[in-house]
């Protein structure tokens, strides 16, 4: 079944939502109380950690990070370059 077909807005939709939010609690207080990028970076590891934890069994974990870690390497990649076609990249 789809999400829609569930009721419920796209995951895409939540993410676009939320992200943004999501991002702002974490950088804003850290930067307001006199931290540094390393401080959000760290604070980060920690949400991310414990996601992953509740999200993925132990042991299973090395695969997904290797797929979660690709993930923010390729939209690290899309917002630098932009909205480029790469040769032999799917359309």
């Amino acid at each position: 079944m789809t999400n829609w077909s569930q009721g419920r807005a796209p995951t895409h939709e939540i993410h676009n939502r939320d992200a943004g939010r999501i991002v702002t609690e974490i950088v804003k207080p850290t930067l307001d109380a006199g931290g540094e990028m390393t401080d959000v970076l760290v604070l980060l590891e920690s949400v991310v950690t414990g996601v992953l934890s509740i999200a993925v069994k132990l042991g299973g974990d090395n695969d997904v990070l290797d797929i979660f870690i690709a993930g923010v390497r390729q939209r690290m990649a899309e917002i630098r370059l932009g909205n480029i076609d790469l040769p032999g990249a799917p359309s």
